[in-house]
């Protein structure tokens, strides 16, 4: 083959493998700027998930542990979901920095009160009071009440997934169903606790902007819920479960305890292990619904397994259903089968609500920006005081400084959910000194020599098989 020839197939070859480079180094090219650009989507993407939240919920729900006193807030936006019926969009908890969860009023006729972005400093301090389970005395109307069925509603307060929402239409039945525990029929309005000061009359609805009747809602409030297509059956169905289940929360803890009998239990050869029999923890409290065992120290490598010999470790076993424990001889030999455990066992949930109770029950409420002579920007159901003379001559106060009226007003009481998960935990010690473990060495010893010979053996066989092949072939 001529030179000429040579060199051009040579460029040709070059030049295919330089094409070939070029498209390599383009497609790395291509996935670093697919890998730079994902990167900044990703950026981006977290950026915007910072500023941009989805509006969290705070629906009473249950609290695992209440606070023995927490300061209230709230929104100066209110909502009207139903009739004319206006709550503020959120009324909440708050423990420190910490916010809790929405709150609920237990007397619509009493003042709601707590801190706004604008004005802080009107946060009220709520103290823990009593159960809802216990009874209430209704003033001096010789009558009582309790409450149980409060602790429906408030297991049942997420509703449509939007927190204020729910907030509304939970406190309305909040309110409902405390005046059908009250006594309170849905056709009338009352001016007291007193059933006798019954009146069909709306008249007096709202007191100097205040709600007046001590029933929480009035009938013309239920006919417009009940009217409601929208919202309307949400809260009857709420109100309707708490009175059908408001007997179902007497229930209290009692004691919680866990009971092993070590005697009765077993040990036995089955296979290769060393097996307790069926163990099952008892407890005196009917309410005992799963435990869990846990392996503290042991001779061997014990595993927990079922009644069935399928492994449960780390997983919670129902009440009505026992464990055992194995070990594999081997790892016993010489020893005693030792074991320590931990079962803990776990009882149903309690649901409970609690009443805190404003400290004081009397506060000096700032009532808005009443400057004398003005009544601009006021809501129909706020007070107004044209001036000092109108202030004072309702009872308040009038601050001469910021030319405001401080209106004396008592607050509502207010609810808050709480759940209870109760556990306790017993440890056991158990050995048996005197089980038969067989020496599996020893077998061992005798299999791995039997199978040395047969080896041996084979190896002779072979050799042997050989000789007289070779013997031909010379």
């Amino acid at each position: 083959m001529s030179s000429k020839k040579m060199n051009q197939r040579s460029q040709i070859k070059r030049g295919k493998t330089k094409r070939s480079e070029d498209k390599m180094d383009k497609a790395m090219s291509d996935i670093k700027k697919i890998g730079i650009i994902s990167c900044c989507l990703v950026a981006v993407l977290l950026v915007v998930g910072i500023f941009i939240n989805p509006k969290e919920s705070y629906a009473a729900g249950f609290l695992q542990q209440l606070p023995d006193s927490f300061y209230s807030g709230m929104t100066t936006e209110t909502q009207i979901l139903i009739g004319d019926i206006e709550l503020p969009k959120e009324f909440y908890g708050t423990n420190g920095n910490e916010r809790l969860s929405y709150i609920y009023c237990m007397d619509h006729r009493l003042g709601m009160m707590g801190a706004t972005p604008e004005k802080p400093e009107l946060a009220h301090l709520y103290e823990k009071g009593t159960s809802v389970k216990d009874t209430y005395s209704l003033d001096t109307s010789g009558r009582s009440a309790t409450y149980n069925g409060l602790i429906y509603i408030l297991q049942n307060d997420y509703i449509t997934g939007d927190g204020t929402k729910d907030y509304y239409l939970t406190q309305l039945a909040v309110w409902w169903y405390l005046d059908r525990a009250n006594g309170f029929d849905d056709e009338h309005n009352y001016t007291s606790y007193d059933l006798s000061s019954a009146t069909t009359s709306e008249d007096g609805k709202y007191k100097d902007g205040n709600y007046a009747f001590y029933n929480n809602l009035s009938a013309a409030d239920k006919d417009a819920i009940i009217a409601d297509q929208t919202y309307g059956k949400i809260v009857q169905d709420l109100v309707a479960g708490a009175v059908a289940n408001q007997n179902n929360y007497t229930q209290v803890s009692g004691s919680q305890d866990i009971n092993v009998d070590t005697s009765n239990i077993t040990y036995t050869m089955t296979g290769d292990y060393i097996e307790t029999s069926v163990i099952k923890p008892t407890s005196s409290n009917q309410s005992f619904k799963s435990y869990t065992v846990q392996i503290n120290n042991s001779v061997g490598n014990i595993e927990i397994v079922d009644e069935n010999n399928n492994p449960i470790a780390g997983t919670y076993i129902n009440a009505n259903q026992g464990f055992k424990l194995r070990v594999p001889a081997s790892e016993a030999q010489n020893e005693n089968f030792k074991a320590n455990i931990t079962i803990v066992g776990y009882f149903e949930d309690l649901y409970d609500a609690f009443v805190y109770m404003p400290n004081p029950s009397y506060h000096e409420k700032l009532s808005g920006i009443r400057s004398e002579g003005t009544c601009e920007n006021e809501g129909p159901k706020n007070l107004c005081f044209e001036n000092k003379e109108a202030c004072t001559s309702a009872g308040n106060v009038f601050d001469e400084e910021t030319r405001k009226c401080l209106v004396k007003k008592e607050l509502q009481r207010a609810l808050l959910g709480k759940i209870e998960s109760p556990s306790t935990p017993t440890t056991i010690d158990l050995e048996v000194p005197t089980i038969d473990v067989p020496d599996t060495n020893s077998t061992s010893y005798i299999v791995y020599g039997i199978g040395a010979l047969i080896i041996i053996a084979g190896i002779v066989l072979i050799v042997m098989a050989k000789g007289p092949n070779n013997a031909k072939k010379k």
